[in-house]
């Protein structure tokens, strides 16, 4: 548990570390670097290996995954740009209820009733977030929509994966193929950054890395029933993230609407456990 605790603080950080550099450099550099520097923080391990890092048995399901990744994180960093840290995870905690959803027609789950009220409320607490006839009710709130949306199809890969390939495998694709996609942008989305600039990419590629670390052993320790609760710390991360960096704290209605989508979720989360259990 604290392992996926620590894990979802670090992925914070990661992206807390974009939205500040964002705020300074193109959105495609901050995306490439975020994957670059990732990826050369994991050559130390894909070398340790005693197989090819490259080699995998679902090479489809792996560059579908890591595509859907990359559309995550250039949402992900977008929104961030327009949100605070806590609003932006409030509507991005809708991925876990997506993912129950497009679980049917995707991978040929059953679809029942406890999925489909859990979306509905989730989707309900993402309006009182967002607040209609407010400033982030309209386009800003697309980025994020879009962002839980690519993420929960990015999970959906993750488990089609089915752990046909090592861990490390799976990270070397995300990395690489990230890379791979963003580098061309930088022709035209480039500013020289200065060393704390260098610093902080290499920063996002680090975090990265061990926040993947730190999942991947919680999940080897411990039950994923028991685990896949505590990504919802995350909410917490945010919002003292958000506050000591960015001075930004969420107002009552940010917290109630997060309240509603990760409630909702939980409680998914149990009426599927005690379904498997029973």
């Amino acid at each position: 548990m604290g392992l996926m605790v620590l894990s979802v603080g670090l992925l914070t950080a990661m992206d807390g570390t974009g939205k500040y550099l964002v705020q300074d450099y193109p959105l495609g550099q901050v995306v490439w670097a975020r994957y670059a520097f990732n990826l050369l923080a994991l050559l130390p391990l894909a070398l340790l290996g005693r197989r090819p890092v490259w080699q995998t048995r679902a090479a489809g399901w792996q560059w579908i995954r890591a595509l859907c990744m990359i559309l995550a994180t250039w949402t992900m960093f977008l929104s961030l740009k327009w949100l605070p840290m806590a609003e932006t995870y409030a509507i991005a905690f809708l991925s876990p209820l997506l993912v129950a959803l497009l679980a049917g027609p995707v991978l040929g789950e059953r679809v029942g009733w406890a999925r489909w009220l859990a979306a509905f409320f989730g989707f309900l607490g993402v309006v009182v977030v967002l607040r209609p006839g407010s400033g982030m009710f309209g386009a800003v709130a697309l980025a994020p929509l879009a962002m839980a949306l690519s993420f929960a199809l990015y999970q959906l890969a993750t488990r089609a994966l089915g752990g046909r390939d090592h861990a490390t495998t799976t990270m070397f694709y995300s990395a690489a193929v990230g890379t791979l996609f963003t580098t061309p942008v930088l022709w035209w989305q480039w500013r020289e950054p200065d060393p704390f600039g260098w610093l902080l990419m290499l920063a996002m590629g680090v975090l990265g890395l061990l926040a993947q670390l730190a999942m991947i052993q919680a999940f080897a320790l411990g039950p994923a029933s028991l685990i896949s609760p505590f990504l919802y710390s995350q909410i917490v991360w945010a919002s003292l993230f958000g506050y000591l960096v960015f001075g930004d704290l969420p107002d009552l209605m940010t917290l109630v609407g997060a309240a509603v989508v990760v409630a909702s979720g939980l409680w998914l989360w149990r009426v599927e456990a005690k379904g498997k259990s029973g």
